[in-house]
């Protein structure tokens, strides 16, 4: 019982840490910061382990695995959507990105960290399958909307005219 308990607030802490290190990864970009156009997907690895990691941890009578894999692809349209009308400067001389207006990356990486917690919440508790599962479909969504972001800038990106950005490493 007592490994049990144990193994499951080790899964909890790297479920914690994976929805903390998205949010980490997408600070520099909200904050309007420059950064090379790979780090756009930096956020990623971190947000789909969070939302793989809630399917596998959940109770196998709750885990709803077609409905999490609707949420991913709702927040991969979603993303992709967003990132195609994103505004964005790129500096072709450095390497260098920026996104002006991009602080909806770090909302979304909040909003799954929130519904993580909401996901901790429920299997907690008393057994509520349905906030649970739900919960969990919504961390899948912000995932795949990160995910879907940041390849419709990194497509983009490539064929975006030079502007020369000032600072370029602040």
């Amino acid at each position: 019982m007592v490994d049990a308990v144990l193994k499951l607030n080790i899964l909890h802490l790297i479920v914690a840490c994976c929805a903390g290190a998205t949010i980490w990864a997408l600070l520099r970009e909200a904050r309007g910061r420059s950064l090379r156009p790979s780090q756009l997907f930096g956020a990623i690895p971190s947000a789909l382990a969070t939302a793989l990691l809630l399917l596998a941890m959940g109770a196998p009578e709750t885990r709803e695995p077609g409905l999490w894999l609707v949420g991913l692809v709702i927040g991969i349209v979603l993303g992709a959507a967003r990132g195609s009308f994103l505004k964005f400067q790129v500096d072709r001389m450095y390497s260098r990105l920026r996104l002006p207006s991009g602080r909806d990356g770090l909302w979304a990486a909040c909003l799954l960290a929130f519904f993580t917690l909401v996901t901790f919440a429920a299997a907690a508790g008393p057994r509520l399958s349905a906030l649970e599962a739900g919960a969990a479909v919504l961390v899948a969504a912000c995932a795949g909307y990160l995910a879907g972001r940041s390849t419709a800038l990194w497509r983009r990106s490539l064929s975006a005219p030079h502007q020369t950005l000032h600072n370029i490493l602040s």
